[in-house]
């Protein structure tokens, strides 16, 4: 379940907690002491010091409790978004200093120990900073560890020598070196959290994930996997590796005692272990109220909830003392006092009749749309109805017409002539699919709903994909890749239709997209989707080629015996290719099935008498004197022809 605080860290005592929510639409920090027992009760001291941001483009990634040895002093370093790394003071509640990695990628995780800041950004970069004398020491890269999330020194005595780094896997890098030395399985899914137990083992999570993985820092193997009921949000452990505490999804709050023992009744192989005791905080009309962080320390534990949204309250409880499922009920009135004591926490309004309560207030997303698919649906029976009258009765054409003026006026025509299939498909989606399809996808996006996002995504009209995409703002369109990458890479059969949103999306909003300083963090599960899929490309390329192939040895084959087969029938083909002139049959001028195609005499006159005759024959491609064919010579001519 969502929180209304973004990050949250306890100091190492426990008595004070560092929480990151919002206001209006800018960040702030506070800092807030937990619980103490009074005469009168138990009360909450409400700290109203918060570190304002001045942007609103400005976030808080991370945060880490610091004693700075100089001035013995507790502060906070706030890793930012824009490559920045703050040194807030609580009690000045300034921010001293500000120390900067030279360029805007924003700071993923970071760890010190004994002056030494370390800290990696979105470009895989590791940095390494001197609180003392507030400069930066050494900056590098390692082309083996890519897309980190998460950083934990290694502890090693007074220096650091050792760092682990998460993406998916869990890298052991040799800062002397500068290489991986070890290499762990990890998780599926990128890691968000990884903490060190003791010097021999360190215990890491990752998002949607309710499994912890124990690993051996020295052999690399996994010590147990803890099994959590819900998802795991946040992670607490005592010094002395002999209890793990965890919130999860649910707002339940689980504990893990003595993780690193093996229970000897289980079968041998089997390294999961299941949580021990489980508390939950309920108020007292039996409303679940959730947990979402916790500390534990020995034999105390510390647990914090939320009243009036953003309101953090805390209860100490014995957790050894306590049965394996305990459930802590609350007054959600619990006596709360600020620094001022003669006005309440958001003031008093004393014509009010009751006074403002902040969790009361209630933001509706405006993804419901009932009530405008029902008028689609009375309006299409509307148009049924009337094309129904306007068979029996003429006078609904007028109606018609009346009823829907200009906007339907096409949309008439194509109905009165049958073609309402065609007016469904074409006008009436034309006219409004492309402007309510953004209005549809851009809810869904900032709700995150996903019913609503199908809806849209199963739309297979590219001309309405590529019209909805541009009417898109540019700053959803980074959210809908993101949307796009998580179903390209469970669903891989919908991989073609969800490719042409892609591909408008990088047409259209590309220019927006290179603007985008951290574009690589932001998109990397599309990056790696998409890497994926590329990889097969040479191998799909290589199977083309062999079956073109192939496919013309067996084209070629076949047009050999086709000529080996018209050669054999060529003789037998010319005989029946020859024409018949019945002129010339009758003439007699065939014979033995032979055909003369006419001679041609040379008419001479009168007193070229002595002048031979020729009467060309051009059967194959001959030409026959007609004194060698005297019985030929009186039946060239019809007696019409000597007349």
């Amino acid at each position: 379940m969502d929180s209304p605080i973004i990050h949250s860290v306890y100091d190492p005592s426990g008595q004070y907690l560092c929480y990151v929510t919002v206001a209006l639409d800018k960040q702030r920090v506070g800092v807030q002491p937990t619980q103490r027992a009074t005469s009168s009760g138990i009360d909450t001291v409400w700290n109203e010091n918060f570190l304002y941001l001045d942007d609103s483009k400005l976030k808080v990634t991370c945060l880490k409790w610091v004693t700075l040895a100089s001035s013995d002093t507790v502060a906070i370093i706030l890793g930012m978004n824009n490559g920045e790394i703050w040194l807030y003071s609580v009690l000045a509640n300034e921010v001293t200093y500000k120390f900067t990695t030279g360029n805007s990628y924003e700071i993923k995780d970071l760890d010190l120990m004994n002056n030494q800041l370390w800290c990696i950004d979105s470009n895989d970069m590791f940095y390494q900073f001197d609180l003392l004398r507030f400069k930066l020491l050494q900056h590098f890269k390692i082309n083996e560890c890519v897309q980190l999330n998460k950083l934990a020194i290694v502890p090693a005595g007074d220096s650091v020598r050792q760092l682990l780094v998460a993406s998916h896997s869990i890298f052991l890098v040799n800062i002397e070196e500068k290489k991986v030395v070890m290499t762990f399985p990890g998780h599926v899914s990128p890691v968000s959290t990884i903490q060190n137990i003791n010097d021999d083992y360190f215990i890491s999570g990752a998002e949607n994930d309710r499994f912890l993985n124990v690993y051996d820092i020295h052999s690399g193997m996994a010590k147990c996997v803890l099994v959590a009921e819900s998802d795991i949000k946040e992670l607490s452990h005592s010094g002395q590796a002999d209890s793990i505490s965890v919130t999860t999804e649910d707002g339940s709050l689980e504990i893990f005692v003595d993780p690193l023992i093996s229970n000897s009744t289980k079968k041998r192989g089997n390294k999961s272990k299941k949580s021990t005791k489980k508390i939950q905080i309920v108020s007292k009309d039996g409303k679940k109220v959730p947990i979402y962080n916790a500390f534990i320390n020995k034999d105390l534990l510390n647990v914090s909830w939320l009243q009036n949204a953003t309101m953090p309250f805390f209860k100490n409880l014995q957790w050894k003392e306590l049965p394996n499922e305990y459930t802590v009920e609350i007054s959600l009135s619990s006596n709360v006092k600020s620094k001022s004591a003669d006005r309440d926490l958001h003031g008093k309004d004393l014509a009010a009749a009751t006074n403002y309560v902040e969790g009361n207030a209630r933001v509706t997303s405006g993804d419901n749309f009932k009530h405008v698919n029902d008028a689609i649906k009375s309006w299409e029976r509307e148009l049924t109805s009337l094309e129904q009258d306007q068979v029996k009765s003429p006078q609904a054409n007028e109606l018609l017409t009346e009823s829907f003026g200009d906007k339907l006026e096409s949309g008439t025509l194509a109905r009165l002539n049958g073609k309402k299939n065609n007016l469904k498909n074409s006008n009436l989606k034309t006219a409004t699919t492309s402007g309510t399809v953004t209005v549809i996808l851009s809810q869904a996006l900032q709700s995150n709903d996903h019913s609503l996002l199908e809806t849209v995504l199963n739309n297979r009209d590219e001309r309405v994909i590529r019209d909805t995409t541009f009417r898109l703002k540019p700053a959803l369109a980074v959210i809908l890749l993101e949307r796009l990458a998580e179903r390209i890479a469970r669903q891989t059969h919908r991989q073609g239709p969800l490719n042409v949103w892609v591909k408008w999306c990088l047409i259209i909003h590309g220019g927006y997209l290179v603007s985008i300083p951290n574009l690589m963090s932001t998109l990397s599960s599309l990056h790696s989707t998409l890497k994926r899929r590329s990889d097969l490309l040479p191998r799909l390329l290589a199977l083309n080629v062999r079956l073109d192939c192939t496919i013309n040895k067996f084209k070629s084959l076949n047009y050999e015996a086709s000529d080996v087969y018209s050669s054999e029938t060529v003789v037998e083909e010319d005989e029946d290719d020859v024409e018949y002139n019945e002129e010339l049959d009758d003439a007699g001028l065939i014979e033995d099935g032979e055909e003369s195609y006419g001679s041609e005499d040379d008419e001479s006159d009168d007193g070229d008498e002595g002048e031979e005759k020729y009467t060309g024959s051009k059967q194959d491609g001959r030409v026959e004197e007609e004194q060698d064919h005297p019985e030929e010579e009186e039946a060239g001519y019809s007696d019409v022809e000597m007349e």
